[in-house]
Parts: C-alpha cells; structure tokens; sequence
C-alpha cells in the first residue's frame, strides 16, 4: 500500500481557493515513486491493449492517443480515489455526494505536436454563474521533462464564457497570441496529482522525437449537479456519458463508502472476462493529423 507524504497535511480550503482562482492546483508528492512507477507499468500495458483493436483508443492529433483502462486494471486506482487529500477536497468542491466518473489516459508518443488550444467541454450554466461542477484529477506516471511534451494551461481561463469558441470548446486562433503569453508549462513528478478544471484553456503541446511515453491518468471527480450525473441518470443507455466500466467482481470486493461515490457500468462478471477496452469519448477537434 501507498503511504500517504506530507501532503496529506494541506489545507484543503487553499487548494480550493488555488482552483478557483487559477483553475489548477498541484500537489507535489502525494505518493512514493514506486506508487507512480506501478501505474507506469498499468497504463502502458493498457495502451497496448487498448491500441491492439479498432476503436480501443481515440486519436487526440498526431501521435497522441486517449483511452479507458479500466480500474481494476490499474494498481492504484483506489488508492489514489480514497486518499484523505483527495476525499476532503472532493467534498470541499461538491460536497458529500461526489461522484467519480471517469478514469482515462491521455498518452503522447515520441513526434507529438501541439494540439490546438481548448477546453474539454463548453462551459456549463452553473460555471457561468461562478460555481465549478467538475475537476479532473492529472497524476504523470513518468518525471515530466520539457522533451516529453508537457501539459500547458492558461491561468484563470475556466470562467472565460467562450461565446465565440467553436462547438464551446475550441477558442479562435486570435486568442493563441495571448495564451501563449500567459501559459504555464507543468512539469510533474512521480507521484505528485494535479487537480484542475477541464474548462481552463489548455493543450498538450509538442514531444521531441528523442522523449519517451508520457501516460497520464485522468481521474473525473463531479457534483451532483454536474451533467455527468445529471445525463446518466435521465439517459443510463447512453454509452458517451461519462462513466467507470467494471466487472462485478470488482465492484463486490470494494467497500460501500467507496462504491457510493462511483458512476458505474458493470461490464463484465469477472476481471478475467473484461471485454477489449473501448472509449466512445471521442473528441472531433484534435483528431486533425495536420496540426502543428
């Protein structure tokens, strides 16, 4: 088991404070490398298993992929979801219904480019009225170095209304001048998480072709009110809404705290019999070979 660092003795009220303001916080080392070295050796496994068959994962532009590893596959997972840092920040944001919604890797190959700049989803209406509904959780399994492609974030940009952004996600290339002045490039260690808002205004940008693989997991963690919850209760059928794709075994063996907080699928009965990995959650925008 992972040992909780210092960390464990944040404030949570100033990480939630950091969010809001910037729409991003770090945690520096939250787990023992070896931790982070042990989810280096899942997600990679994944990605071969994910990349083995059609539509196991989407393309997020050239050499960069997204997929769905499934929890149980990926030592970890619980530890990560359960930790105290993580728990009292989760019901500082949204309270005690929290809901964890997704787990997925976004994976750059040696040769990536930049992805445009973007936002994950088009800004709901209780952001527009000054309420974050989601975050994401961002743990690099590999020490980031400016080779690898690092994550790059524009301070503050979550309550951007993005009334002139394509499909509400996709800002207009006049923009890009003053992004770039105002980015951060993030540069993680093992075992350190990012918690951040899919809404802040961000890329993936460009990996020398001397880097190396740079998994990073993606934890989704929402409010009752987020519209993760909202569509998958009104829609359950629906396979793009978010949601953890388990086996029953898995989902028997955790605890009931631990289980109220998930937005489940049972896929399977057994781990064993875990169907190939699929990702509906497609994202047209960075699917264009061409960009630079």
């Amino acid at each position: 088991m992972a040992t909780a660092s210092a960390s464990a003795g944040l404030d949570s009220a100033a990480l939630v404070d950091a969010i809001y303001r910037d729409g991003f916080v770090g945690i520096p080392d939250l787990f023992p490398v070896e931790w982070a070295d042990r989810l280096d050796e899942d997600l990679k496994r994944e990605l071969v298993a994910a990349l083995s068959h059609e539509g196991g994962a989407a393309p997020r532009g050239w050499n960069r992929f997204y997929f769905e590893p499934y929890p149980e596959r990926v030592r970890g997972f619980l530890e990560l979801v359960t930790h105290p840092v993580i728990t009292e920040l989760s019901v500082r944001l949204f309270g005690e219904e929290y809901q964890i919604v997704e787990l997925g890797c976004d994976v750059p190959l040696p040769g990536a480019v930049n992805q445009p700049w973007h936002r994950d989803f088009p800004i709901p209406d209780e952001t527009r009225q000054g309420r974050i509904s989601s975050v994401c959780l961002n743990v690099c399994s590999v020490d980031v170095t400016p080779e690898m492609g690092p994550f790059q974030v524009v301070p503050g940009t979550h309550f951007d209304p993005g009334e002139d952004f394509d499909s509400g996600m996709f800002p207009p290339e006049s923009r890009y001048a003053e992004y770039e002045s105002r980015m951060q490039s993030r540069f993680p260690r093992r075992g350190s998480v990012s918690v951040r808002s899919g809404l802040g205004i961000h890329r993936g940008s460009r990996s020398s072709t001397r880097g190396c693989l740079r998994p990073v997991a993606i934890v989704g963690i929402v409010s009752p009110e987020c519209g993760a919850v909202t569509e998958r209760r009104a829609h359950p059928e629906d396979p793009h809404v978010p949601r953890l794709r388990v086996s029953r075994e898995f989902l028997d063996g955790l605890d009931a705290e631990i289980r109220r907080h998930l937005s489940y699928e049972i896929v399977a009965d057994t781990t064993v019999g875990l169907p190939p990995h699929f990702t509906h959650h497609t994202f047209e925008g960075l699917k264009m070979a061409e960009m630079g």
